[in-house]
């Protein structure tokens, strides 16, 4: 039997004294309140039930399939970390190409690099020791980027959020220089291994930074998915992979861009060094070398052309509106909110290209409000609805790999009734009805 999240839940932290400052874990565990009798003075706490994240449908849809593929590389993981002290959920969607082994690599080593990757941060030889490697057994791109190393770690620290009420929980966050470098670090580790491989990324983290404790509530933690809360999110993103925030009103938004030849930061950062690197396939479509993407773990072979798994770090507030409307200047709330709207957001979407080349990011988005509509809330869970959104991939005639995770918040179930893309998507099912083709 399959135990879904409870309301709250609390971490449990799996450490073993043979990995020293290694906290990573799987799953979470609740500690149910039993209320004070009459004359008590604390209310009981009677024992505890652990969670793996991946099993608690309830909360966390992941669903994948190679669709038409002979195998699938596409890998995804789901874990909590304990990042100075503080925990914070991680969830990561990885599509692999030229083989499955970078993919499989980061699934199992990118969020524990993340979590022990205090080194780096706190001390400059750390940092320095990492990129001279880069620069000297490298070179190419790299040996310019080194140059300007200094720069670009002050770029990384400016990138976090400063929030008036909240700055001394914020204060000591690091991860915004933390996640460029760890990311930096898994890769170079990686194609010592000799494997031509690669991947792109998108992962998502959350921290809790601020709960109203509630008495009445039946377990003592609390967490992002809760009411009550505020919760910082940061999403690193490598490559075409995507996440996709549900707003309150049920619109989809996309927290990536894609790192395409395209992209027009993206052709900028590499024409400084390597313009004639640019070229244009039989379809029309612009590469950088014989490569899609621009950014991405592995592809050893690309990186002195410029190939980085440098991510784009992106910072926003999400949870409870009230909450955050009382913490938060209407300032804040504009600028550090998805939309504006000051919380109450439905779900996260982290996803694989081979779920976007086929679907808009609203009709993913869709896809999961309407089959909750229709069959309930019981039955239609995230994980229910993550698999809804593969089938209909499948079934219109993808072609790639097809990922995806749905996270929920906490305004999950509270969108309005609205299908925005119904018929476009009743298109697509006609345009690809067997049955109709055949005739």
């Amino acid at each position: 039997m399959t135990i879904a999240f409870p309301h709250q839940c609390r971490i449990v932290k799996r450490c073993s004294s043979l990995i020293p400052y290694r906290c990573l874990s799987e799953s979470v565990v609740f500690t149910p309140v039993v209320r004070s009798a009459p004359g008590e003075a604390k209310p009981k706490l009677e024992g505890r039930l652990r969670v793996k994240l991946l099993k608690s449908p309830s909360h966390l849809g992941h669903f994948t399939s190679r669709v038409n593929r002979p195998y699938n590389e596409d890998k995804y993981s789901a874990n909590v970390l304990n990042i100075k002290g503080n925990e914070v959920f991680n969830f990561n969607v990885f599509d692999g190409h030229g083989g499955s082994q970078c993919s499989e690599y980061l699934a199992e080593n990118l969020s524990s690099n993340v979590e022990t990757g205090d080194a780096l941060v706190k001390t400059k030889k750390a940092r320095e020791d990492l990129l001279k490697k880069y620069a000297k057994n490298v070179g190419g791109y790299w040996k310019r980027w080194f140059k300007h190393r200094e720069k670009t770690f002050d770029t990384w620290k400016s990138n976090k959020l400063l929030l008036k009420s909240l700055q001394k929980d914020l204060e000591k966050n690091d991860i915004t220089l933390r996640l460029p470098l760890s990311f930096l670090n898994s890769d170079y580790d990686f194609f010592q291994q000799e494997q031509q491989s690669g991947s792109t990324c998108t992962s998502a983290f959350f921290q809790t930074i601020y709960n109203n404790p509630i008495k009445s509530l039946p377990v003592i933690e609390n967490y992002y998915f809760n009411r009550n809360t505020i919760s910082l999110l940061t999403i690193a993103h490598v490559g075409d992979t995507r996440a996709i925030l549900v707003d309150k009103n049920g619109i989809a938004n996309a927290l990536t861009v894609d790192h395409h030849p395209s992209n027009p930061l993206e052709s900028k950062r590499l024409r400084r060094y390597a313009a004639n690197f640019f070229m244009t396939d039989s379809f029309g479509e612009e590469r950088f070398i014989a490569l899609a993407n621009t950014r991405a773990f592995g592809d050893v072979s690309y990186k002195e052309m410029g190939v980085t798994a440098e991510p784009d770090v992106t910072q926003l507030i999400v949870g409870d509106s009230k909450e955050i409307s009382h913490k938060l200047t209407d300032d804040e709330i504009k600028k550090y909110t998805v939309g504006g709207l000051g919380g109450d957001e439905c779900f996260l979407i982290l996803c694989t290209d081979g779920v976007t080349n086929m679907l808009t990011d609203q009709e993913i988005a869709d896809i999961i409000m309407t089959h909750y509509r229709r069959v309930g809330h019981v039955k239609a869970t995230p994980q229910y609805c993550a698999q809804e959104v593969i089938k209909f991939v499948e079934y219109v005639g993808g072609d790639d790999n097809a990922t995806i995770l749905v996270i929920r918040l906490n305004g999950w179930g509270n969108w309005p009734s609205i299908d925005r893309t119904g018929e476009l998507r009743q298109q697509r099912l006609d345009d690809y009805n067997p049955r109709r083709n055949s005739g």
